[in-house]
């Protein structure tokens, strides 16, 4: 798919659904590009970011945004057999991470893998789980402000006491897209979402992204 035809699913389509289209065609071509690359690096950092902030075996936790297992494979290697769920709006990403749950040795640990149909509602088709450990890594990056937005109220019905939610953003002066599907927000955003919705939330300077995405930490109020 050239850059022509990438520019009209964005201009023809709703954002999300040009996205989840535009996900579904990089997931064909290659599962590891299809997620920006650096498959193993990124992975690695995901995964050791969070175990050095005190991720356990037996906690429960939520890949938001999941996509090709790029970091899940190490999380599920890593969790109690069913304590892994990983969400995407890509049905195609969700089928590739299937394959490669097999491919290396992981249906023991019986990750759960949804494919999110209806993206924009967040968290619908969980069935009332709730979650230790959240993690959006590049999610927001790629999500304009009524869509973050509309999750910080859902976030309430799948953090369980206690529970921490990690997520990467792009920093900004302020909310403003910076190409075809890349959003740059600002903290004051996130903090003043938290903060309505009974959270708090810190920004971190300790994550070493290579594309220098922010890593913050979301946390009940009251906790």
């Amino acid at each position: 798919m050239d850059k022509n035809e990438i520019a009209a699913l964005y201009r023809d389509l709703p954002y999300l659904e040009a996205y989840r289209r535009h996900t579904d065609l990089r997931v064909a071509a290659d599962p590891h590009q299809a997620v920006g690359a650096r498959w193993d690096e990124l992975g690695a950092l995901q995964f050791n970011y969070l175990v050095d902030n005190g991720l356990e075996p037996d906690d429960r936790m939520f890949d938001i945004g999941c996509g090709t297992l790029r970091g899940g494979r190490h999380f599920i290697r890593y969790l109690a057999p069913r304590r892994y769920t990983g969400v995407d709006i890509s049905s195609a990403a969700i089928e590739s991470a299937k394959g490669l749950v097999a491919a290396e040795g992981l249906t023991e640990k019986h990750p759960t893998l949804l494919w999110n149909p209806e993206p924009e509602v967040w968290f619908g088709n969980l069935g009332g789980a709730t979650f230790d450990v959240l993690l959006a890594q590049s999610v927001f990056t790629h999500l304009d402000v009524p869509y973050i937005a509309a999750c910080f109220p859902r976030l309430r019905t799948v953090m369980a006491p206690g529970a921490r939610f990690f997520f990467t953003f792009n920093e900004a002066e302020t909310s403003r897209q910076r190409n075809i599907k890349g959003f740059g927000h600002p903290f004051r955003l996130f903090s003043e979402l938290a903060a309505s919705n009974g959270f708090r939330v810190e920004k971190r300077s300790d994550y070493a992204h290579p594309l220098k995405q922010t890593m913050a930490v979301l946390t009940w109020a009251s906790s």
